[in-house]
């Protein structure tokens, strides 16, 4: 499955869910950047090609970036959250 159609489909299904519109933005936000990450750094454009060393590489980045704590746990849950869905 192409990673973008995977990330759509549960966007919507977290918009109808009743998310509220800020928190949208941040998870599509998020997504966004992560599905950027993987496709021009990684080369990866299909869901079952990611592996965890690709979200661990990920999530150094953003640690390198001085991302907040805080804004690195709710990354890391909305990304973990993602995973288990699909």
């Amino acid at each position: 499955m192409l990673l973008e159609d995977v990330l759509e489909e549960y966007l919507y299904h977290c918009q109808a869910k009743g998310f509220t519109k800020k928190t949208m933005i941040n998870k599509r936000q998020e997504l966004k950047q992560l599905k950027e990450y993987l496709i021009v750094k990684r080369g990866i454009v299909d869901l079952e090609n990611i592996t965890p060393h690709d979200l661990e590489a990920y999530m150094r980045l953003k640690q390198k970036d001085k991302l907040q704590p805080q804004s690195i746990v709710t990354m890391f849950k909305l990304i973990r959250t993602f995973f288990l869905g699909v």
